[in-house]
């Protein structure tokens, strides 16, 4: 492990033999704080803490506070993970305007900043990820990245705003930009106070749906940016730090398969598998079928496979320290199979679409053309999975 200390910069960085860069500190210009920042950081817990404590004292928790801090919770989770980000920074789909305004309001309530404002940082980690240029790159220290980046001015500094124009498109972000300050105090405190008091419970709805739940919203979005770069497998691509974890999802509203993210960036879905725990993907699965989102965007399977063969076989190769032909004819093979699955599957959809009744014989033997290639596929990827798990046999 190499290490610099680039002083100017007033940041601590340690440059991995691999190309990631991992630190577990940084410095911060006391010139360049954002002291409001770092007021609430440091003080938010402790009043969670402190007024929990004392509504328990004092008459106790009502159980509905409780259901109502698991609602504001993921309320404010989901309105960041699949509103501000899969919604506004990467246009992955289309919401109507009483979605847009729902994660509008519970987005603010999260105290995360506008949308206006998540969005361009956001873009900028996309189009910048690992360099300087990133606001919350790894390559900056693992807290840094988590919530140091938060507490500087440095990166206010180098911002601009070219690359949210179509932001400004929309009123519902242009109000809650410019009044963010009264939608963020009253949607995270004033809001779950007031409900909470309909079974005589403002203290609590204070203290716990708001002070408590706002640090547990900001630390899982912050694992993000941190846990998501730092933890898991690069299972589509190397050329980034982002990883895929399963541990991490469930930390992050279904974030944690970030290396999807980073590699398929305008895939409306983070866990690709149905078995993946993302419930961002599901709300927004739940809002199309409202009639509430449109036009979800998706990468072909084609694609996806085909990134996770080249990294399979690069893992094997590096492992066995040389390129190797059988791998190389194997993810071929099993690329053709799933390509000619596809192709059969989208020639019966279309039949079956356009009614074409007269092709009745051709849909029978689809079905049969289609049932054998299926169990072509499964054979090659049974091949290609015993393949990598033996390296050392490939490389003798």
């Amino acid at each position: 492990m190499k290490v610099r200390d680039y002083s100017k910069n007033d940041y601590f960085f340690a440059n991995s033999d691999q190309g990631y860069y991992c630190s577990f500190m940084f410095k911060i210009n006391f010139q360049k704080i954002k002291w409001v920042n770092l007021v609430f950081f440091v003080l938010s817990p402790f009043v969670a803490v402190i007024g929990t404590i004392w509504v328990i004292k004092n008459g106790g928790i009502h159980w509905a506070t409780w259901i109502l801090t698991l609602g504001m919770l993921y309320a404010c989770g989901l309105s960041i993970t699949a509103g501000y980000h899969r919604l506004f920074s990467h246009r992955t789909y289309q919401a109507s305007w009483p979605a847009r305004l729902f994660f509008i309001l519970f987005g603010a309530g999260a105290l995360e900043g506008s949308a206006r404002w998540w969005c361009q940082e956001h873009r900028d980690h996309h189009r910048y990820v690992d360099t300087e240029k990133d606001p919350y790159g790894i390559n900056k220290g693992f807290w840094y990245a988590h919530i140091g980046w938060l507490l500087t001015t440095e990166h206010d500094e180098k911002r601009g705003y070219g690359n949210i124009k179509d932001l400004k498109l929309d009123p519902l972000i242009r109000v809650q930009d410019k009044y963010y300050a009264v939608f963020s105090i009253f949607m995270g405190f004033l809001f779950p106070m007031a409900v909470a008091a309909l079974w005589g419970d403002p203290w609590g709805g204070l203290f716990i749906a708001g002070f408590a739940r706002i640090v547990f919203n900001h630390h899982a979005t912050f694992c993000i940016n941190s846990l998501c770069h730092y933890l898991g497998k690069q299972t589509y691509s190397d050329k980034h730090s982002a990883k895929d974890s399963w541990i991490a999802a469930l930390i992050t509203y279904g974030e944690g398969y970030h290396n999807f993210h980073h590699e398929f960036q305008s895939d409306y879905r983070n866990g690709v598998r149905s078995y993946h725990w993302d419930p961002s993907k599901w709300l927004i699965q739940i809002m199309a079928g409202l009639k509430m989102a449109r036009n979800l965007r998706k990468v072909s399977w084609q694609r996806i496979l085909n990134a996770k063969l080249m990294m399979d076989q690069k893992r094997a190769e590096l492992a066995m320290d040389k390129p190797n032909e059988l791998l190389v004819a194997a993810r071929e093979h099993l690329q053709q199979a799933h390509e000619r699955f596809l192709l059969l599957k989208r020639e019966y959809q279309k039949i079956k679409k356009e009614k074409m009744y007269l092709m009745a014989n051709r849909l029978e033997e689809l079905r049969a053309e289609m049932k054998q290639s299926r169990k072509e596929f499964k054979l090659a990827m049974a091949q290609w999975q015993s393949l990598l798990k033996t390296p050392v046999g490939l490389a003798a």
